[in-house]
C-alpha cells in the first residue's frame, strides 16, 4: 500500500483530481472520460481499493461534475484543487496522481491555459518540474 497520511484514502478522495482534470477545460470530452475511468482504476488499486466497476466510477463522476465545476469556477477555486492534491502524502502517492492528472490532461491531445494551470498547480505543490508541454490557444 502506498504512503500517505493516517487517515485512509476514500474513492471520492482518489478520484477528485482525476475529476478536476477531466473538466478544469470547461469541456468534458469522452477521451477525457476514457482516460479517467482508466487512471481512477490505477490510483485505487495503488490506494489498495477494490476494482469499481466502470458504472459506479462514471456515476461517481456525473453526481459529483456539476458541483465541482460551481467550486471551480468561484473565487476559491483554488482551494478545492489545493485540498484535493493535498490528501496525498509521500513520493509515491504524489507522483502517480500527478502522472494520472497529466494523463488525463493530454488524453484528447490538447493541453489547454486551464490544464497547464492545474499541473503547474500540482507540479509546484509536490515539488516537480513542470513537464514540457506545448499549450495550446
Amino acid at each position: 500500500m502506498a504512503d500517505h497520511d493516517s487517515k485512509p484514502l476514500t474513492l471520492d478522495d482518489i478520484l477528485r483530481p482525476l475529476a478536476i482534470a477531466v473538466i478544469i477545460d470547461h469541456k468534458v470530452k469522452s477521451v477525457e472520460q476514457t482516460a479517467f475511468l482508466n487512471q481512477g482504476r490505477g490510483l485505487l488499486e495503488f490506494f489498495g481499493h477494490e476494482q469499481p466497476s466502470d458504472a459506479v466510477m462514471t456515476e461517481w463522476f456525473s453526481n459529483i461534475s456539476e458541483q465541482l465545476e460551481e467550486q471551480l469556477w468561484e473565487k476559491g477555486g483554488n482551494t478545492i484543487v489545493l485540498r484535493a492534491l493535498t490528501r496525498f502524502k509521500g513520493d509515491a502517492a504524489c507522483e502517480a496522481v500527478f502522472d494520472a492528472m497529466v494523463a488525463i490532461s493530454l488524453a484528447d491531445d490538447k493541453f489547454v491555459r486551464e490544464e497547464s494551470r492545474l499541473i503547474r498547480t500540482a507540479a509546484t505543490l509536490y515539488g516537480y518540474p513542470l513537464p514540457p508541454l506545448r499549450i495550446d490557444r
